[in-house]
């Protein structure tokens, strides 16, 4: 047994990050750390990861880093929310994400509204923090380390 180095909740002795807090448990100058490199959206579409939806479409997110990338959501729901926990409609597995990070709401007029559920390492759209906001057509939102570009129905 362990305790946190940051917040000093009891951890197991191989914890890798704290189950309470998220803080890293490892040196960061051990060997193995690597670094993640972060993709542009200008380098995603470059690469043609993501030139945006075509034929119809509702309202929708693509993922354009990772393993992942190419992934589609589509906004179904009036509400949907994006997390790690699995009960999250938009499931993003990383310890950069919370369990229920953000909410992305259908307004009146049909348009889709994003907001940080106060997650630890914030949500950006097109790289400022934002509490919450009206998505437009090509924004980008990052949420931990997953960037995603929101396109809005095909008319």
């Amino acid at each position: 047994m362990m305790n946190c180095r940051r917040c000093g909740e009891i951890l197991n002795a191989n914890a890798n990050f704290c189950w309470s807090c998220g803080a890293n448990q490892s040196e960061s100058s051990a060997p193995d750390t690597q670094a993640i490199p972060v993709v542009s959206i200008a380098e995603g579409l470059a690469r043609g990861v993501n030139t945006g939806p075509k034929g119809s479409h509702g309202n929708e997110l693509v993922l354009v880093t990772g393993i992942e990338a190419g992934a589609r959501f589509e906004f179904t729901a009036d509400i949907t929310n994006a997390g790690r926990a699995e009960s999250c409609e938009i499931l993003l597995d990383d310890i950069s994400v919370s369990r229920i990070h953000a909410e992305f709401t259908r307004t009146a007029n049909g348009r889709i509204a994003l907001r940080d559920l106060n997650s630890l390492n914030g949500t950006y759209v097109n790289g400022v923090r934002v509490e919450s906001v009206t998505l437009s057509s090509g924004d980008e939102v990052q949420i931990g380390k997953y960037k995603l570009v929101f396109w809005e129905a095909s008319k």
